[in-house]
């Protein structure tokens, strides 16, 4: 058969199983529901958040220029407001703060402190008292106003962040991806399966090979439910890289929306690792209702790959186990877009996953058609896998 002649067949095959697709239920209640948690994820934490907290502090007469530029300037590198509330007594102002019109409140030598103030404000303010108080003592000390500015404008110790990630935000998002991930190949690979025991079961897969090869009909199958499964996943994941690509409405590292482009292409490297085999296993059935069972293997080593996921390379990305397996051509898929997010991952281990998922990819199309193939021609009867590989 010419290559072109192939090509049409199989493009039928998977128009075939597009169209089915757009004709469910149950694909089109998935996709909107997928639609509205990528909006949600957009649009929610701009409702709910809540901006710059703002904190007040109320002091008997106005507060000193050196204890308001202190605050101010914190506020601006911490990301939080600081307002500023005057009373002629300290009746008033302990007033205001029960009542929530103050954070903290200063008299004299005593700061008052609103009972749910965060403590980080209140660390604060004192140590802005405690500074006053210390240039003021330096003055009557006889230093001139260089020599003050000298010795309060030392700078702290540079502070090195250490931890089992670079960044909690975005391994948070890896752990995410993974999840879609594991969830999106089980059930794209599910409905495969399910459509070759069906066609198998009910003799339509007899009427397609009158016209059309073992191979088309996989591969078209593959394709067509591919296809409807990645533009689920555009569906969630464009409204996501959007606003994070052109707002910053979203508290999210700008490289995590690579990570997040980054599992479309894993997706597709898993996907065609096990929708072959969910395909080669469930033409081993003769009944629609044998599919669950018979698919169980493949789906117990993607159980098994998510877990290694989630519970292994989440705890520890850098350990030995999980450099393996994100290098693992079966558990790739889940492994390393976790550890990837942990940015603790070398280029070049990213790149040679992905080359091992690739192949593993071509070996099992190749291992799946060959079982497909042989085991589509036999009814009546469930077959076992050792079965059909010994079969010419």
């Amino acid at each position: 058969m010419p290559g072109w002649a192939w090509w049409e067949g199989t493009r039928l095959v998977a128009g075939r199983s597009l169209a089915d697709g757009a004709r469910s239920r149950t694909v089109r209640i998935t996709t909107l529901i997928l639609l509205v948690v990528g909006l949600a994820v957009v649009f929610v934490p701009r409702l709910i958040g809540g901006g710059e907290p703002t904190y007040t502090l109320a002091t008997v007469g106005q507060a000193s220029a050196l204890v308001q530029s202190q605050l101010n300037a914190a506020g601006k590198a911490a990301g939080f407001n600081v307002e500023y509330l005057s009373f002629a007594g300290g009746p008033g102002m302990v007033a205001a703060i029960r009542e929530g019109d103050a954070t903290v409140g200063l008299a004299d030598e005593t700061m008052y402190v609103r009972t749910d103030a965060p403590g980080a404000f209140t660390v604060l303010v004192a140590q802005t008292v405690v500074a006053q108080e210390r240039v003021s003592m330096l003055h009557e000390a006889g230093l001139t106003a260089d020599q003050i500015s000298a010795v309060t404008s030392i700078a702290p110790p540079e502070q090195v962040q250490v931890g089992p990630v670079q960044d909690e935000s975005r391994a948070g998002v890896g752990i995410i991806v993974g999840i879609v991930l594991y969830l999106a190949i089980v059930f794209s690979g599910n409905i495969i399966a399910m459509n070759v025991g069906v066609e198998k079961s009910t003799r339509i897969a007899e009427v397609l090979l009158a016209v059309l090869r073992p191979s088309q009909i996989l591969v078209g199958n593959v394709l067509g439910i591919g296809l409807q499964t990645l533009a689920q996943l555009l569906v969630l994941t464009v409204p996501i890289l959007a606003a994070m690509t052109v707002t910053d409405g979203l508290d999210l590292p700008n490289v995590a929306a690579g990570d997040i482009a980054l599992a479309v292409v894993w997706f597709i490297l898993g996907f065609f690792m096990y929708a072959f085999l969910f395909a080669a296993t469930a033409a081993l059935v003769d009944k629609a209702t044998e599919v669950g069972s018979a698919t169980m293997p493949v789906t117990m080593i993607l159980i098994l790959a998510y877990l290694s996921g989630i519970v292994v390379v989440q705890q520890d990305p850098a350990s030995p186990l999980s450099v393996t397996l994100s290098m693992f051509p079966l558990t790739s898929p889940m492994a390393m877009p976790i550890r990837w997010s942990s940015g603790l991952a070398p280029g070049w281990q990213l790149a040679a996953s992905m080359l091992l998922a690739a192949a593993a990819a071509a070996l099992l199309a190749w291992l799946g058609s060959s079982v497909y193939r042989r085991a589509l021609v036999i009814t009546g009867r469930r077959l076992k896998l050792r079965e059909v590989l010994s079969a010419p």
